[in-house]
């Protein structure tokens, strides 16, 4: 009887913890999604990766968010994405983080025992970031164009610019356009700042400070990730993406050729959601 009695109160307690998660989830979305969007913009397949582990484990369908940061041109022109010029050490101070410790400057390893830590970054689309991306792999290309004008038996620099072609126009039609920015410990003075809520995204993110030498100059920052990287589709708009996803072809491995426009919205939370979701042929572009 005990154990008859026992069980029927851990089924009890189950179901109230489990009725108790779902209350908090859906106040959280409600919560969320209360008054006016805090950002309301329309991005494309190149902001939106469906390829990227687009399925998940419960069946249910996400998007990745597809974003980077402009960092140092290097002398080929191209640019380094894992850290953006702006997250200095000025700025690294700025968001908390002691970059003048006593820890002897000969010591490489010691960024790792920093913690990351969860600030609010500024997302751009098609801004002055994206415009000077494009601008890199535009010299590049015409850098390695010329080069083998003067010297077409050059194996090696044929190789470059093919390479160099496939950047540019990789840039021009499939790379993402969103770019972070900026970042702070307060929303309400970056959205201030940034007033354009459907050309500005403001998102949690962590962040963390990388340390090569002893000169503050020699620090740097990296945005690890967004807090929200992956981006329920709801049942209601997982049609449209099926009849997307039947254009694809594995044999050829052809997800760029799968066109949609998305209009997101972030809310008080800075939660994404999606609002609506078309389907967009070559022409429309």
């Amino acid at each position: 009887m005990k154990k008859l009695l026992s069980s029927r109160g851990l089924f009890i307690l189950g179901f109230l913890i489990l009725a108790a998660t779902n209350i908090v989830v859906l106040y959280g979305v409600a919560s969320n999604r209360s008054g006016e969007p805090e950002s309301l913009v329309t991005l494309t397949e190149r902001e939106l990766d469906l390829s990227y582990n687009a399925y998940e484990e419960n069946s249910g369908l996400a998007l990745r968010l597809s974003w980077r940061a402009l960092g140092k041109e290097d002398p080929h022109g191209y640019s380094s994405w894992s850290n953006p010029t702006w997250l200095n050490a000025q700025k690294l101070e700025e968001l908390g983080f002691n970059v003048d410790d006593n820890t002897s400057p000969y010591d490489n390893t010691r960024y790792y025992r920093v913690i990351p830590k969860e600030v609010f970054i500024v997302l751009e689309l098609g801004g002055e970031p994206y415009r000077e991306a494009l601008k890199r792999a535009g010299r590049v290309f015409e850098k390695e164009q010329a080069f083998i004008q003067d010297n077409p038996d050059d194996k090696s620099s044929q190789d470059r610019f093919e390479q160099a072609e496939r950047k540019f126009e990789r840039e021009r039609q499939d790379a993402t356009r969103l770019f972070a920015i900026d970042a702070g410990l307060d929303a309400s003075a970056l959205r201030e700042k940034y007033g354009d809520r459907t050309r500005y995204i403001i998102a949690r993110g962590l962040v963390k400070p990388g340390y090569r030498y002893s000169n503050k100059e020699d620090v740097f920052g990296y945005i690890l990730r967004l807090s929200v990287g992956k981006i329920h589709v709801p049942l209601q708009h997982q049609q449209i993406f099926a009849s997307i996803m039947d254009q694809y072809d594995s044999r050829k491995n052809n997800f760029g050729s799968l066109r949609f426009q998305v209009e997101l919205a972030y809310g008080q939370r800075l939660e994404p959601w999606i609002v609506s979701v078309l389907s967009r042929d070559e022409k429309s572009d």
